[in-house]
């Protein structure tokens, strides 16, 4: 990687380390009059230097003890060749941030303009979770890597290890900033281990016939739409929600086009099209009825300022008698996962919810009441007594038999807006 070169001169024999920057170029640093020992031995820390800036890993503790203890001179050449920030640079930057408070705070304000809001709110639990534990004014240096395995310890005896594995990977996140603003020599997160964010303890699946409560429990169209849309429809909420336009309605195709906001930033996840499915027909159809003229947001109570959905909610929850379940929102897009699971081809269904299929298995798809009483009754049929028989199974879907209404609804053309289609020409769902 490196090779020593030895110079012979006047004053007597000095050293220089040569290495190739990948760009055809061959620096060297020069070492001095030293002897063959410290020679050899920079020469190993230097490489240690090239690796670290190749693979963008933290710099190893005792390369990082050796970069400290250097003289200004050969700091000076290593900053030259590209390998390290120069130490006046350094020194200023250290100055200027040197507790975890200062470093965390940083970070999220650079970043806050270009993160998901949800992103954002993570990153202030981990800082609290952080700084409760070692404290806002921490020096940064005090925070070793045992220091940060100790304190995933600890928060492993109260929280959850799916709320663990967030604060770690958010400190991860934190203290890599600094490494590479030259902050820290090394990052004490990096060999901590964040463990699974899959929380199974939080999973539930919200019956259709506990939704039938709610929705009869709405005050208004509006509600019973956005109940719909998350539950039947498996809309993240409120971000997919508040984009929703009725130029995304493609009424003759039955289907719509949802803005993926959390994936915006993917080549090809910004969107995924939906099934207008049977459980969100006749709620959307009202909606656009009821629209004002030139409306352009399916769901506007979505989109006011400051609003919060989630107190609303509560309220019809328990205005139905229906006990709430663990994650209000996300409960209702991972059941209407389960229920198309069992139904349609998981190709399709990854593209519909727009998620990979390990997303689905940790965090989405569980096994409902009715799968255990199903498997409890019907043997399961081997190879050889199937053969040459026809397949049997149930016709129907049980979810759309629990919906059990449709009403007689204006059906608007494809792609048409409220403001420009009248209400006229009536037909009968059937």
């Amino acid at each position: 990687m490196a090779s020593l070169i030895r110079v012979k001169g006047k004053r007597g024999t000095s050293y220089e380390v040569q290495f190739s920057d990948g760009a055809d170029r061959r620096p060297k640093i020069r070492l001095g009059i030293v002897s063959k020992r410290v020679a050899d031995a920079a020469k190993i820390r230097i490489e240690h230097l090239i690796a670290a800036k190749a693979a963008g890993h933290p710099l190893d503790a005792e390369s990082a003890r050796w970069l400290e203890g250097v003289s200004d001179s050969l700091h000076a050449r290593l900053a030259k060749a590209g390998l390290v920030p120069h130490r006046q640079g350094v020194r200023e930057a250290r100055q200027q941030i040197s507790t975890l408070g200062a470093l965390v705070d940083r970070y999220i304000s650079r970043r806050e303009s270009n993160l998901k809001p949800n992103t954002i709110r993570k990153m202030r639990q981990a800082r609290k979770a952080m700084v409760d534990h070692f404290g806002e004014d921490s020096p940064l240096k005090s925070i070793t890597a045992g220091a940060a395995a100790d304190w995933r310890e600890k928060m492993l005896q109260a929280l959850a290890e799916a709320t663990v594995a967030t604060h770690i990977k958010c400190a991860k996140t934190f203290f890599a900033y600094g490494l590479d603003s030259a902050f820290i020599d090394q990052n004490p997160f990096a060999k901590v281990k964040a463990g699974s964010q899959k929380n199974s303890g939080r999973k539930f699946f919200v019956h259709p016939d506990s939704i039938a409560k709610v929705l009869a429990a709405c005050p208004n169209n509006e509600w019973r739409l956005i109940i719909a849309l998350a539950r039947y429809g498996g809309l993240r909420v409120p971000s997919e929600l508040q984009r929703l336009k009725w130029a995304d309605i493609d009424w003759a195709g039955d289907r719509f086009v949802v803005q993926v906001i959390k994936k915006e930033h993917l080549d090809g996840h910004q969107t995924r099209v939906v099934p207008i499915f049977p459980e969100i027909r006749p709620y959307l159809e009202q909606a656009f009825q009821l629209a004002p003229p030139g409306s352009v947001y399916v769901v506007p109570l979505a989109r006011q300022p400051g609003v919060n959905l989630r107190t609303p909610f509560e309220r019809w929850l328990a205005k139905a008698g229906v006990a709430q379940w663990p994650k209000l929102f996300t409960n209702l897009r991972a059941s209407r996962e389960t229920d198309l699971a069992h139904i349609y081809p998981m190709h399709l269904v990854y593209k519909w919810l727009g998620n990979t299929e390990k997303v689905a298995l940790d965090h989405y798809l569980m096994p409902t009441d009715a799968d255990y009483r199903r498997a409890s009754r019907t043997p399961v049929q081997s190879p050889a007594t199937m053969a040459g028989q026809e397949p049997s199974g149930e016709s129907g879907s049980p979810v759309l038999a629990a919906i059990g209404f449709y009403t007689s609804v204006q059906v608007p053309p494809a792609g048409i807006e409220p403001a420009t289609y009248g209400l006229g020409n009536r037909r009968s769902i059937h």
